[in-house]
């Protein structure tokens, strides 16, 4: 009698362990199935008037690096997604920075030009809500995602992944509330003039950096450098 109580027990753990199974891979199919894809935003989501002319980057709305009253501004236009912005970022800015930036002598821009795809225009907003939130914050985002940059040609740059950079790698940085603004589709109006303010001005690559009028389209640090030094030498004459 004891064997078969303890048989009937062992199935009766067996029956609910399978029953529990059964309703977890109910559930996840459930969620699976009603789990909806991203809607990126688009300029159209957006109203607003937008004036722009040529030789006017709106740089008092702009992020910025380095001292005001520097004497050389430095103007770049950047797409998230793309490779040879990260380069440019890991490779040569420290450099720069030290060099140019931390010194006085120059002051730094970013202009967005997210045209590499839809969730560019997404990690472009969540720069701007940054920048409002901490100007610290911007710059760690940048930097970390240039560090954990997705393939070029796929759509990675999507909500979940921008606010989990956030959480790991920008300390000044609110991802819950960057979370709701991007809800209200925050930033948007900004990033849609930014890239009106690339079209007016003609520029069509990334990176493109701008010096007293002159276009620069990814310039090896070397050759950018005697550009900053010619751009000194012209401002204290």
């Amino acid at each position: 009698m004891a064997a078969k109580k303890e048989s009937k027990k062992k199935v009766g753990i067996i029956a609910t362990a399978g029953a529990v199974i059964l309703i977890v891979l109910i559930v996840a199919l459930i969620s699976g199935f009603t789990e909806k894809e991203e809607v990126f935003p688009t300029f159209q989501d957006v109203g607003g008037t937008i004036e722009t002319q040529v030789g006017d980057y709106k740089l008092d709305k702009q992020a910025y690096l380095g001292d005001p009253n520097a004497p050389v501004k430095v103007v770049e236009f950047v797409d998230y997604k793309c490779p040879y912005c990260a380069a440019w970022t890991n490779n040569n800015l420290p450099k720069f920075k030290k060099d140019y930036i931390d010194t006085g002598k120059v002051q730094l821009f970013v202009v967005n030009f997210p045209f590499l795809g839809p969730d560019s225009i997404k990690a472009a907003m969540v720069g701007e809500i940054l920048w409002k939130q901490n100007h610290e914050a911007f710059w760690e985002y940048t930097d970390a995602l240039y560090a954990h940059q997705g393939e070029e040609k796929t759509i990675w740059a999507n909500e979940k992944y921008l606010l989990s950079i956030i959480k790991k790698y920008v300390p000044h940085g609110d991802a819950d509330a960057v979370k709701k603004s991007l809800k209200n589709l925050e930033g948007l109006f900004e990033v849609k003039e930014d890239f009106k303010i690339t079209s007016t001005n003609g520029v069509s690559s990334v990176p493109t950096f701008i010096v007293d009028g002159k276009k620069y389209v990814n310039p090896d640090l070397t050759q950018f450098s005697d550009v900053i030094d010619s751009s000194l030498a012209d401002a204290q004459k």
